[in-house]
């Protein structure tokens, strides 16, 4: 499957941006992080590990706590595929 459209990603990113900050822009620690990557995101064939993309949503999904390179890191966010 081909990730969405530069078009379609920043709507998914201004839409998980927006329920972040709504939240109170919390975030999910380093450990958190880790523990959702190994346990789901890694064995997921919708996941991209070379290039940290979720395929579904082209959102980038990785180690790092910046919620600007990583969905992971808002504590906000759900996997679309209801695995974590």
């Amino acid at each position: 499957m081909s990730s969405p459209f530069l078009s379609q990603k920043a709507v998914h990113y201004t839409r998980a941006l927006a329920r972040w900050i709504k939240a109170g822009r919390p975030i999910r620690s380093e450990a958190e992080i880790n523990h959702l990557l190994e346990m789901y995101c890694n064995s997921c064939e919708m996941y991209d590990a070379q290039n940290g993309i979720y395929q579904h949503c082209g959102c980038h999904v990785n180690r790092s706590t910046n919620v600007s390179l990583n969905k992971l890191a808002m504590k906000t966010e759900v996997c679309p595929l209801k695995k974590w």
